[in-house]
Order: structure tokens, then C-alpha cells, then sequence
């Protein structure tokens, strides 16, 4: 029996809120509105994970295949 729900995976990456208000902000900072509008397009398309916004998809898929042990190392 399907019950119409839908499950979205979201990875959101920097995101200019009141909480990170104090952080240095650069090319990779979204606002608020911009990733509302990726999780509602998101689940109107029915995606299973969506990296917002949508240039994070590339960096993720570079950083996926680093160990998790060598990635802690790393200072981005």
C-alpha cells in the first residue's frame, strides 16, 4: 500500500543563518531562500538526495571516495 510519502536526502552546505551570522562568508555561502527553494524542488522531482545548492554536487562527489580518517585531518 503506498501511502505518498516521499523521503529526501539533503546535504545542505553553508548556509547564511543567525547562527553562523559571526562566519567569515565566501563563494560558497547560500541564503536561506536560495535552499528552500532546492528542497521544494527537490520534492516536487521526487530525488532521493539533493546536495544544495546545486554546486555542491561536484565537490561532494570529489571528497566521497576520502577516508574518513584522512578527511578529518584535512583543514578546509
Amino acid at each position: 500500500m503506498a501511502l505518498g510519502i516521499t523521503v529526501v536526502t539533503l546535504k545542505p552546505g553553508f548556509v547564511d543563518t543567525p547562527m553562523t551570522c559571526d562566519f567569515p562568508k565566501g563563494a560558497l555561502w547560500a541564503s536561506p531562500p536560495t535552499i528552500a527553494a532546492g528542497i521544494i524542488e527537490a520534492i516536487d522531482r521526487k530525488r532521493s538526495v539533493v546536495c544544495l545548492p546545486w554546486f555542491w554536487r561536484p565537490i561532494m562527489w570529489i571528497m566521497r571516495p576520502i577516508p574518513e580518517s584522512l578527511f578529518k585531518r584535512l583543514t578546509l
